[in-house]
């Protein structure tokens, strides 16, 4: 019967239908089967039937022990265990893994802040505090400085550390002989063991900075006392290092030629803090970042150093790889050499080169944006930045105006010309520039950044009409080749500042002469007086004051041209865990101040 029929009978018979279904279904009260009725279900189930209802059962079974494996998982956390090895990519090779030699190889930097310790370090917030000394005190007058060794602390050998190593490491820095490039950092720093555990370190005058010099890593003397100071960067001890950090050296690969391929540290059983879950740091070591870069995406190497913004796009399609960009106080700059190039001593061709550079456009097209425009060499977190600061905006007609107010005139064939610029102080044979035009050689290091950096400067110039010829150093002997004998005409270079403000390695004119930092040579007597002066003062204001009179005269004067505050691009596979986002480092070898939380292998418990 259809419904409509249903609705089309009288309402007396469709009242005494309802009365039969209720009738009916009073004799058979609805029951679920018992466990003996569903025996005989698969007897009265068809094939599809059966197929269905066994489907059904398998679908509810495993949703019950999804639930319960989900319910469990919540209760569960993943905790680090001890194992594996993180290999990386680094770009040259090590040459002194030793304290008393660190200056321009990142990767001895590298190897030195895993092998050894100095008494004090920096947090992740950069203040000082202990690590191998378990505290420190400073006298009112800021001259002397005292502190107290931990007694837990064992080298690598498992010799006991004390005074006596500290005294050691100190004594031979001092040591001329050795030629140590800290050499005039420590020269008048006096070392006393007052016991077994303590040591004072006093200085004749007040030292700002004092404190980030005791974060010098400390060496053996048992080892070193051997050595005779000549030979120094002769020993073995320099590729083999022992000391007290948290890895300790393993072993080295060679190729035929004597050239070191890999080299291995393994975790330091007897570290006095926390020990790593790591059980080894490997490294390989490239000729450049193209074969750094195809090794990480190979999978020879879990990580890269230094990932240049030109290359990322290589690995965009590598989704195993976690990206982390940390601030280095590190300012890129072009650096000025009058001695190599006399043309530069004219202040008007300085301000016109720096009129026709495009700062923003250097960030924007090559840093892809990962970068601050700067006007000086103090950045903004530091004391004594200078907000007020001149500054040279991009603009090509005010060089071409700085060009010709410094006697620049164009020839017939559209050459710069300058006959006032003579070949020296006292002499007067005029500088010849027919031949050539204004021309100047542009020095940089071989790799893919300062590459592009280098070619967008000299395109910037190359439009007011000066000629520029890009010279690329090997990264391996820039230091030998380019900045020890100051041989470049216009260097492209960055500078780590440090910790601290003081500008004296970088701008004094005791400092024009390698070991020193100060490479566009200048020799001013006022900016002495300020670098030293900056030194001397322990009241933040009073420095703040002294660097800022440096900075308004360095602009004056233009040695250099400070472009930008760059960020340091690190690339680790995903496996590796623990690594935290500093944000905010000294070194790039800071990267690694938390290596020993780093790890691999898991396991999971109970919350």
């Amino acid at each position: 019967m259809s419904f409509l029929d249903f609705l089309g009978r009288s309402r007396k018979q469709q009242s005494i239908t309802l009365l039969d279904r209720k009738l009916v279904s009073s004799q058979f009260s609805p029951k679920l089967p018992n466990r003996k009725q569903l025996r005989y279900l698969p007897r009265i189930l068809s094939a599809k039937e059966r197929i269905f209802v066994s489907g059904l059962s398998v679908v509810f079974l495993c949703s019950g022990l999804f639930l319960v494996w989900s319910l469990f998982s919540q209760a569960l956390r993943e905790v680090p265990q001890k194992g594996g090895t993180y290999t990386e990519g680094l770009i040259g090779s090590p040459q002194y893994i030793n304290p008393l030699f660190l200056q321009h190889n990142d990767i001895d930097r590298d190897l030195v802040a895993l092998t050894y310790s100095g008494m004090v370090r920096f947090s992740k917030e950069r203040k000082i505090i202990p690590d191998l000394a378990e505290k420190f005190e400073v006298s009112s007058d800021g001259k002397e400085y005292t502190f107290t060794l931990r007694k837990d602390v064992v080298w690598h050998d498992g010799k006991p550390f004390g005074a006596r190593d500290v005294v050691f490491t100190i004594e031979k820095l001092k040591d001329p002989q050795v030629k140590s490039p800290l050499l005039v950092s420590f020269k008048d720093v006096k070392v006393e063991q007052v016991s077994d555990s303590v040591v004072r370190l006093t200085i004749d005058k007040p030292f700002a900075p004092f404190l980030d010099l005791a974060t010098l890593p400390i060496l053996p003397e048992h080892i070193w006392n051997t050595v005779s100071s000549e030979s120094f960067h002769l020993a073995a001890y320099n590729l083999k290092p022992i000391g007290t950090g948290p890895w300790k050296f393993h072993s080295l690969k060679r190729d035929k030629d004597g050239a070191v391929l890999s080299y291995t540290l393994a975790r330091n059983t007897t570290y006095y803090y926390q020990e790593s879950y790591l059980d080894k740091l490997n490294f390989k070591f490239y000729p450049d970042n193209d074969s750094a870069i195809q090794s990480l995406k190979n999978g020879q190497v879990d990580g890269v150093s230094f990932l240049p913004r030109t290359l990322r796009d290589r690995l965009k399609k590598q989704s195993n790889l976690a990206y982390y960009t940390f601030n280095l106080p590190q300012y890129t700059a072009l650096f000025f050499n009058q001695q190599k190039n006399q043309l530069l001593s004219n202040l008007s061709l300085r301000k016109a080169l720096a009129y026709g550079l495009n700062k923003e456009s250097l960030v924007k097209n090559v840093l892809a944006g990962e970068g601050v425009v700067i006007h000086a060499p103090l950045l903004e977190r530091y004391i004594g930045y200078h907000k007020d600061i001149q500054t040279f905006p991009h603009d090509p007609a005010r060089a071409i105006e700085e060009l010709e107010k410094g006697g620049w005139k164009k020839n017939s064939e559209g050459l710069w010309e300058n006959e006032k610029i003579t070949t020296g102080k006292n002499s007067t044979k005029k500088e010849t520039t027919q031949n050539t035009g204004l021309t100047i050689k542009l020095t940089t290091v071989q790799n893919p950044e300062g590459l592009a950096l280098a070619e967008e400067i000299k395109k910037n110039w190359e439009a007011l009409g000066i000629r520029v010829e890009l010279v690329l150093s090997d990264p391996a002997r820039v230091k030998q080749e380019i900045i020890d004998p100051r041989n470049y005409e216009v260097f492209l270079y960055g500078e780590i500042i440090g910790s601290d403000p003081d500008l004296y390695p970088f701008w004094h004119s005791s400092q024009t002469l390698s070991p020193g930092l100060n490479l566009s040579l200048f020799s001013n007597q006022e900016a002495d007086k300020l670098l030293e002066e900056g030194r001397r003062t322990l009241d933040d204001e009073g420095r703040a004051k002294a660097y800022r009179k440096l900075q308004e005269l360095l602009i004056a004067e233009l040695p250099a041209l400070f472009l930008f505050n760059p960020s340091y691009n690190y690339v680790v596979s995903k496996r590796v865990k623990g690594i935290e986002d500093k944000k905010q480092i000294i070194y790039p070898s800071d990267r690694f101040s938390d290596s020993t939380g780093w790890y691999i292998k898991t396991k999971r418990t109970l919350k």
